[in-house]
């Protein structure tokens, strides 16, 4: 224990330091995080270098608490027996034993990978790269990682031992991409990523103390210190970002350890473990796969649907959202951890289902998605038993709306779009708004009237939705030929958008207005109350 203390304080201090250092650099170089009105709503550019700062630490500190915890283990015995003597309960002891070849082969691996990992990172925080570009280079990181001996084979369950063989490879691709874009995902708001890297961190060496390996828990409490340390800076309102290289490195550490620690043990539980700890940024992933997917965006597009962002929608203020997702990552972490002291992976399954059942339950999160998903599944459901029917009466209107974020009232302009459109018997229209900046997104779809089959008998458009300067949605529609001349049919449409984005200016304008008129009347309250004093 008195080891773990050490490693834990001696990369917290390592990584306040290197924080100190690198921001200056960081501002001359322009490492820095520019505002730009339209996701990134800070005021003031914000260094990145949270990542190189924590990594560059515990780069320096696990090599000296491997040697002194070695050098002085009598002196670390000795006080982990005085720790014991003073609590009412013993601690578990740590020490590092005698240092193998394997984990000599193995942590150079874990050094060779993170540093590449690291290096993509950095470039792209500091002069943008395109996302398959870095999606290669976590590809290379992860296959340094099976070269130096990261890798599983099998696992038992149900009494059964289930082998891999040539799957292993590409579930180690699964688990480590997975790992470290669902981190990447998450790290939209002051201190997320940097919170949930140190229960996760922090409950994965609480698992290594408690299976007695001495250098992966030294090696993952350096890195909970670390994230503790950097936390000061990244907690809202953030001074400094951890920038890609920050949350990739730390979902990738998280990976290559579990893999290290726990999978290779082949148990179900020893899988689950570590799954449980990720579940907040793996269910946060999926959601914006369904949530993207299903209204017809990229699921590489950006919007502001994450968990944090959903939290910030319902009112919770940045620090509250934090402690939220704190809360919920504590339950499955703990969850994590009576699954290995039990050897019961139901464990682990019972606390990510009680945290998705009170994110959904309460709405706080994921509640759009499961109805969003219901919705589609319904839909695919009453094609296939409808498809054998003849149905000789009038088309039926297909129609689907989806509120992602924001409260304004889109179904007005929906339904003036959609009037227009069956008038028109459109064969099928799509409105899809993303605007970040005013914390809106809104999707809807239809299907008309009009089923035609041959290519060249139908034409469709797209119109843009613009608005002070920005584009923040479109609207899709196709016709048949016998509609009326296209050229009308345009020319209408653009219309009905222009009026769109008029509507939009002037309530943006009315309520920046409002909170003028807000801001003065307090402060001639606030005047009258000082000259009554």
């Amino acid at each position: 224990m008195s080891l773990i203390l050490f490693s834990l304080i001696l990369s917290a201090v390592l990584t306040w330091i290197m924080v100190r250092i690198y921001c200056p650099i960081a501002a001359r170089i322009g490492l820095v995080d520019n505002p730009d009105k339209t996701r990134k709503l800070h005021e003031t550019a914000i260094p990145m270098v949270g990542g190189i700062s924590f990594c560059t630490a515990i780069l320096i500190s696990i090599p000296i608490v491997l040697f002194v915890g070695q050098w002085g283990a009598e002196f670390f015995s000795k006080s982990d027996d005085l720790i014991n003597g003073l609590l009412p309960w013993d601690l578990p002891t740590t020490s590092i034993g005698h240092i193998r070849r394997v984990d000599v082969i193995e942590l150079s691996g874990l050094i060779l990978a993170g540093l590449f990992l690291l290096g993509v990172g950095v470039l792209d925080d500091w002069k943008g790269i395109r996302g398959r570009h870095k999606l290669i280079g976590q590809i290379i990181a992860a296959t340094i990682l099976m070269f130096f001996g990261y890798q599983f084979d099998s696992v038992q369950f149900g009494g059964f031992n289930i082998k891999f063989g040539v799957f292993a490879g590409i579930l180690i691709y699964i688990w480590v991409l997975a790992a470290i874009n669902s981190v990447n995902l998450l790290d939209g708001a002051d201190g997320i990523a940097t919170t949930i890297g140190i229960i996760m961190s922090g409950s994965l060496g609480v698992m290594m103390t408690i299976q007695g390996k001495g250098i992966d828990a030294v090696i993952m409490f350096s890195i909970t210190g670390a994230l503790i340390a950097f936390l000061k800076f990244n907690f809202p309102p953030a001074k400094v970002y951890l920038g890609d290289a920050g949350s990739m490195m730390i979902g990738f550490l998280l990976a290559a350890m579990a893999i290290r620690s726990t999978f290779k043990q082949s148990s179900l539980f020893a899988f689950m473990a570590p799954v449980t700890l990720l579940a907040i940024p793996f269910i946060d992933t999926g959601a914006a796969i369904v949530r993207r997917r299903l209204t017809g965006r990229s699921v590489f597009s950006v919007d502001r649907g994450h968990l944090h962002h959903a939290l910030l929608e319902k009112g919770y203020t940045p620090v509250a959202s934090l402690v939220w997702v704190a809360l919920f990552c504590l339950i499955t972490a703990v969850g994590g951890i009576m699954a290995l002291l039990q050897r019961d992976s139901e464990i682990a399954l019972a606390a990510i289902g009680l945290v998705v059942l009170m994110m959904a339950g309460a709405r706080l999160f994921g509640f759009a998605e499961i109805k969003l998903a219901s919705r589609k599944a319904y839909g695919v459901g009453r094609s296939i038993l409808t498809s054998g029917q003849k149905n000789n009466g009038p088309k039926e209107i297909k129609e689907s709306t989806y509120h992602v974020q924001g409260d304004r009232d889109w179904e007005s302009c929906w339904k003036t779009l959609r009037e227009y459109a069956k008038q028109k018997h459109f064969i099928d229209m799509t409105m899809d708004l993303n605007a970040p900046w005013l914390h809106e997104a809104f999707h809807a779809k239809m299907k008309g009237t009009e089923s035609v089959r041959e290519a060249n008998y139908i034409w469709s458009s797209s119109i843009p939705l613009v608005f002070q300067g920005r584009i923040f949605g479109k609207v899709d529609f196709s016709c048949s030929k016998d509609s009326e001349s296209h050229h009308m049919i345009i020319a209408d449409m653009l219309s009905i958008t222009r009026k769109i984005e008029e509507s939009l200016a002037e309530e943006v304008v009315a309520a920046e207005n409002s909170e003028a008129d807000t801001d003065e009347n307090l402060e001639a309250t606030l005047s009258d109350g000082r000259g009554e004093v």
